[in-house]
């Protein structure tokens, strides 16, 4: 059964009118986003005060341009309060790519509070135009209740709106709910197009994803071979998970002869980036001096960063470790902890994310 098919049958079952919901809007507007980008990155701060005239006489063109301008940062201060106002003038005119791009902004919040309901109105209406970022967005709304009450049935609808339209991200999501039977029935076969189709874009999840399935021989042969090619295309291009699994088969000489040197390596590069799972691997290696020097002060440092990141499998060997480490040693992991927290936080999404993953069957053992 194609993907193509299966598509056209989950688009026909959706439960309501999509288009009950929607309100009237003004006769849409045409304004460019291509033109517009091309607009903010020419933008300098002397130009501002004109285009500030120009936006509050009704040009469309130049509130699109502030409100790009004020949500990016830049040649204006990055202001979300700005941002909203005036991308809000554009966006009850229907333009689809400014809805999406206002509903970001009130999903991440900054200098205004978060508001997922807002961020859920502006993704719907666009996506109701058949925006697929928008759709992509609004089914990752209904996949975690963020707005909304969550519905697996309308996020897998909404992404196979995005994964028509060719969108690599709502391809790799709708894989997701295929691989994992949320929303739809579960389809490895599916889940292995889609995941395919996502990779002929370059998406760097979908990569990652597509290891899994070979890994784990869901919808294809078992293949570790296969794992590793995939992974690593993942981890090359700065995937986190994709660092980690492909970390996991050099510790586990998966598909690669074993080499427990390039496995902390990859795990450290998820590690850094703030993949909880990689840093208790980390942790691990450091505990036993796997692959890098003995280091019971790093290795305490890892699991508490992990855990403090959710990793629940890092506590108790943290605290295993805590029990057989002097007190100087434990005096210099806190030490590091606390200067890590000061330079810098754990890596935090800007916006709404776009390369969104449910944990892989297999990652939990990772």
């Amino acid at each position: 059964m194609s993907v193509r098919f299966l598509l056209s049958c989950l688009l026909l079952l959706v439960p309501y009118d999509i288009r009950a919901t929607q309100v009237r809007l003004p006769e849409t507007t045409i304004v460019l986003e291509l033109e517009v980008n091309e607009k903010v990155r020419g933008l300098k701060p002397e130009q501002v005060p004109i285009l500030i005239e120009r936006a509050e006489s009704d040009d469309v063109q130049a509130q699109c341009v502030l409100g790009v301008a004020y949500e990016r940062g830049g040649s204006v201060p990055r202001d979300e309060a700005q941002a909203i106002n005036w991308l809000t003038k554009v966006a009850v005119r229907g333009v689809p790519w400014v809805q999406n791009l206002l509903g970001s902004v009130y999903q991440r919040g900054g200098n205004v509070p978060r508001d997922d309901a807002e961020a859920f109105k502006w993704f719907r209406f666009a996506a109701e135009q058949r925006h697929p970022a928008a759709a992509d967005n609004l089914g990752y709304m209904y996949l975690n209740g963020r707005g909304v009450t969550k519905d697996y049935t309308q996020a897998a609808y909404w992404y196979a709106i995005g994964a028509a339209e060719g969108y690599a991200p709502a391809q790799n999501n709708l894989g997701q709910l295929y691989e994992h039977g949320l929303g739809v029935q579960k389809d490895y076969s599916a889940a292995l197009t889609l995941y395919r189709q996502a990779v002929a874009r370059g998406l760097a999840s979908a990569e990652n994803n597509l290891g899994a399935l070979y890994e784990a021989g869901l919808g294809v042969s078992k293949d570790y071979k296969a794992a590793v090619k995939w992974y690593r295309a993942s981890a090359e291009q700065g995937e986190p998970v994709g660092q980690s699994n492909l970390a996991f088969m050099y510790a586990h000489g998966q598909g690669v002869q074993q080499d427990l040197r390039e496995a902390a390596q990859w795990y450290a590069r998820a590690a850094e980036s703030g993949y909880a799972p990689a840093q208790g691997r980390l942790a691990r290696l450091y505990e036993t001096g796997g692959g890098v020097p003995l280091d019971y002060v790093l290795a305490y440092s890892w699991y508490a960063r992990a855990a403090s990141n959710g990793h629940e499998a890092s506590k108790q060997p943290m605290a295993s470790l805590s029990e057989r480490m002097t007190p100087m040693q434990l005096q210099a992991a806190r030490i590091s902890l606390n200067r890590v927290n000061r330079e810098h936080d754990e890596p935090v999404s800007s916006g709404v994310i776009v390369e969104k993953k449910l944990p892989a069957q297999q990652w939990s053992q990772k």
